[in-house]
């Protein structure tokens, strides 16, 4: 989905399949967006190298063609402009979005994990870090939930500019699809005003912070445009990310548009903590959309930019702010995801917080790249 909002189309879209259930449904989402939009579809697979097995590599390249035409065949007789597929092969969330980018594609469509036993759901490495890494929207289709034919679309916004952009491609969905738009601003829990109110101290303090924001919010939808759009505004209290999933539920939204970064005090090339958590529930597809501006630097950035990110980096771990040091990281790789020694920061940062599974993917990634050739 462009981030040009109504004005520009959407005129490729990479998707990304490992021929698994999930990957199926993001094939026919591919097809609805390609015959509403007129897109062409660039179908891709990529295969994670095994060393032990290298002389098996051109089998299961052999194999995975075979599918992706197979992919590409089904798209076309469903009338999809289809460009030729794509077997590649290295660390499958750096290497789509290192094709998205050769491809110059407008969004990258993949599965967003698995459905597991007792309705448990995983949303998957590769998708977060493609979600994380991409500059492009990315929509990630979850696996069992409800289909994402675009009718039930929930927007959540923070009056942040990252919010507006995933405001406005909301919008351009609502319309093309005749969906049904629930803007939803959810009024955060503030710890030192809680803790005021709770001692007297400041009386109508909450209530003054609740007005504030509503007056923020009606604001910042002031001068976008609903023509054509069976829409709704909702605000709620408390925590951003529980409150969005239970709109989520309650409006049995087929699909969540939310901006990469927000309010929160992350440094903008980093998906929000809130879009983090929600991914780690999801009820729903999403789909979600960078801020514009923050994505053209990310691609301004040069060596020296990467070294100095580096450094502060590991003073940062040195110091035991090992959440900052993550920050750090992330931009690093936000400007070269295939930087080994920030996934090793980020791998280090995770132990030291106890997150030991985190640190093990990250350690794994970091074995990956390095037996890159």
């Amino acid at each position: 989905m462009s981030t040009q909002a109504d004005t520009s189309p959407l005129r490729s879209i990479l998707l990304a399949t490992d021929f698994r259930p999930a990957g199926e449904e993001a094939a026919r989402v591919a097809v609805r967006l390609a015959t509403a939009f007129g897109s062409r579809v660039s179908p891709l697979h990529v295969i994670e190298p095994i060393p032990s097995w290298p002389v098996a590599l051109h089998l299961f390249q052999d194999q995975a063609s075979g599918q992706l035409r197979q992919v590409a065949d089904d798209l076309a007789a469903q009338k999809v402009t289809v460009a030729d597929p794509l077997v590649a092969v290295g660390p499958p969330g750096d290497t789509i979005v290192q094709k998205a980018q050769e491809l110059d594609v407008d969004l990258i469509l993949m599965g967003a994990g698995d459905q597991s036993r007792f309705d448990r759901f995983s949303v998957g490495t590769v998708a977060e870090e493609v979600l994380e890494l991409a500059p492009q929207p990315v929509l990630a289709v979850r696996p069992g939930g409800p289909d994402p034919r675009f009718k039930k679309i929930l927007c959540p916004v923070d009056q942040s500019a990252a919010s507006r952009q995933g405001l406005l491609n909301a919008l351009r969905l609502a319309r093309v699809f005749g969906g049904e738009l629930v803007i939803l601003s959810v009024v955060p829990t503030v710890g030192w005003l809680t803790a005021a109110v709770a001692t007297g101290q400041l009386g109508g303090a909450a209530a003054e912070y609740e007005s504030r924001w509503r007056s923020e919010f009606e604001e910042f939808l002031r001068g976008t445009s609903f023509a054509e759009v069976k829409s709704r505004r909702e605000v709620r209290q408390g925590a951003p990310h529980q409150q969005i999933l239970a709109a989520a539920r309650e409006h049995q939204a087929d699909l969540i548009v939310m901006g990469a970064t927000g309010r929160t005090g992350l440094a903008r090339v980093l998906l929000g903590s809130v879009t983090r958590r929600v991914l780690q529930e999801l009820p729903c597809s999403l789909l979600v959309v960078k801020q514009e501006d923050a994505v053209e630097e990310l691609f301004r950035g040069t060596l020296d930019d990467i070294d100095r990110l580096m450094a502060e980096g590991r003073e940062l771990l040195t110091a035991g702010a090992y959440d900052t040091a993550k920050a750090k990281f992330r931009q690093v790789l936000a400007r070269n995801p295939f930087q080994v020694g920030a996934v090793e920061g980020l791998a280090e940062a995770h132990e030291r917080l106890g997150n030991r599974e985190e640190a093990d993917t990250y350690r794994r990634r970091a074995g990956r790249l390095r037996r890159q050739p």
